[in-house]
C-alpha cells in the first residue's frame, strides 16, 4: 500500500499544482496594479523584478513547474514505458513543456522589469543573463509543447489503459499550434495578455488528464 501511496499523493499533487497556476496566475493581475493590465501585458511581468507582488507569482509558477516535471518524469515515464523498456520522449517533452520547465523557470529566470514600467521596451526586460535565460526557455517549452502530443498520442496507441486518449492527444497537439501562433500574431496589441493566459491555461490544464489517468492505472 505505501508503494501506491506516493505516485498517487504526486498525481494529486500534480493536478492541484495546475490549479495552483491558474488561481495564482488570475489573482496576481488583479492585484498587480502600477500600471498592469493582465488583458495587454504577458504572464512573466508578474514575476519580473519590478513586480510590486512577484513571490505569489513565482509560487505558483514554481509550484506548478515543479510537480509537472516531477509528474512527467517520475510517473508519465514509466506509465508509457513499453513492455520491452523502451521510453516515451513524449513524457521528457511535457516536464520540457510550458507547463514544467517554463512555468518553473520563470520563477528563477526572471525579467529585469515589466512592460507596464517607464522605459522598459521589449529588448530592455531581458537584458541581463537572467532575461535572455528566461527567454531562451519559452522558445524550447514552446516546441516541447508543439511536439510532445502527437508522440504522447503515438506512444499510447500501443499502450493498454491509454488509447482512449490517443485521439484527444492528438488534437490537443493542434489546438496547442494555433493557440501559440495566435499568441505570436497578438503580440503587442491591447489582448495579448489575455490571449496568452488562454493558451498558457489550457495547455497546464491539458496536463490533469494525464495525471487523472495515472491515478486511475495505480488503482
Amino acid at each position: 500500500m505505501s508503494g501506491r501511496r506516493a505516485p498517487k499523493a504526486l498525481a494529486i499533487a500534480t493536478i492541484a499544482a495546475q490549479g495552483v497556476f491558474v488561481a495564482g496566475t488570475a489573482v496576481g493581475g488583479l492585484i498587480e496594479g502600477h500600471g498592469y493590465d493582465a488583458g495587454r501585458h504577458d504572464i512573466s511581468d508578474l514575476a519580473a523584478l519590478t513586480a510590486h507582488h512577484a513571490t505569489l507569482a513565482r509560487l505558483s509558477l514554481g509550484i506548478a513547474g515543479a510537480f509537472t516535471i516531477a509528474f512527467a518524469l517520475l510517473l508519465l515515464r514509466p506509465a508509457l514505458r513499453t513492455a520491452d523498456g523502451r521510453e516515451s520522449v513524449g513524457a521528457w517533452l511535457v516536464a520540457f513543456s510550458l507547463a514544467g520547465w517554463d512555468n518553473l523557470s520563470d520563477a528563477f529566470f526572471r525579467l529585469d522589469c515589466r512592460e507596464a514600467d517607464l522605459g522598459c521596451v521589449s529588448t530592455a526586460s531581458f537584458e541581463s543573463w537572467h532575461g535572455k535565460v528566461h527567454i531562451a526557455s519559452y522558445v524550447i517549452a514552446g516546441v516541447a509543447t508543439v511536439i510532445a502530443p502527437f508522440l504522447l498520442s503515438r506512444r499510447m496507441r500501443t499502450i493498454d489503459g491509454w488509447r482512449d486518449l490517443a485521439g484527444p492527444t492528438r488534437i490537443a497537439g493542434f489546438v496547442f499550434l494555433a493557440a501559440l501562433a495566435l499568441t505570436a500574431f497578438t503580440g503587442g496589441t491591447a489582448v495579448q495578455g489575455w490571449v496568452q493566459r488562454s493558451a498558457l491555461f489550457l495547455v497546464s490544464l491539458c496536463v490533469v488528464p494525464l495525471a487523472v489517468r495515472v491515478l486511475r492505472l495505480t488503482g
